[in-house]
């Protein structure tokens, strides 16, 4: 579980038990009230029974004014943390599990070092044996996406964009899986295979745009590994 959801799920029944003991001031608050009332309005001629009567009526009223002060300090304390609750799972809800994160900034790094290989296949600058282990790698890597699920704690759309995303990853890793020996020195698969990377991209980017990724962090990030 994560820490947002340990989160809500904390500030969930924080409210809730906020909420009960409001409740139970309150009813407090009626039960000292109806007492109060019983209680003469006059105080008695008696020295000793008006002390009495003084003292019962001083502690009904401290009590009851710290059952109103508990009863309004839980019920503002309910709506925070019902607030904080709300906004978590909604601040959730539009952002990246922290295993969608990293599946999408692997994927990224995929993608581009397939590209790049399957030019180099085409034009035969690597050892050929060398370039189908490494295409053969690099595609299984992203067959595997077809495992892959997005968040559920993320919104319908957000869902949609990230499984769309890693089911055209995994068809691609699919299909050069199948095709991986025969990349070498064939540029016309290799430009069949770079339009269907393209259109992964744009997936890619789609998912990218909704979730506000920093591609060009990704981008320099890649660029200072390659150095």
């Amino acid at each position: 579980m994560t820490i947002l959801a340990w989160i809500i799920m904390g500030a969930t029944a924080g409210a809730i038990l906020c909420v009960l003991f409001a409740i139970y001031f309150f009813v407090k608050i009626i039960l000292q009230s109806r007492k109060l009332k019983k209680i003469t309005k006059r105080p008695p001629k008696n020295k000793k029974k008006r002390r009495r009567w003084e003292n019962t009526r001083s502690k009904l009223q401290k009590k009851r004014k710290k059952s109103i002060f508990f009863s309004l300090f839980l019920l503002f304390l309910a709506v925070g943390l019902g607030g904080a609750s709300v906004y978590t799972n909604y601040y959730q809800s539009i952002n990246l599990s922290s295993d969608d994160s990293t599946l999408i900034v692997r994927s990224y790094y995929l993608l581009r070092d397939f590209q790049e290989e399957l030019q180099k296949a085409a034009d035969e600058t690597e050892d050929k044996a060398a370039s189908q282990q490494n295409i053969r790698y690099l595609a299984t890597t992203m067959a595997a996406y077809s495992t892959k699920q997005a968040s559920t704690l993320n919104t319908k759309e957000g869902q949609s964009a990230l499984n769309r995303y890693y089911a055209a990853l995994s068809e691609l890793g699919v299909n050069a899986t199948r095709e991986s020996n025969n990349f070498y020195g064939n540029s016309s698969l290799v430009e069949a295979f770079q339009m269907d990377i393209e259109k992964t991209i744009a997936r890619e980017t789609s998912a990218f745009d909704y979730f506000k990724v920093n591609q060009s962090g990704l981008e320099e990030e890649g660029a200072s590994d390659d150095e």
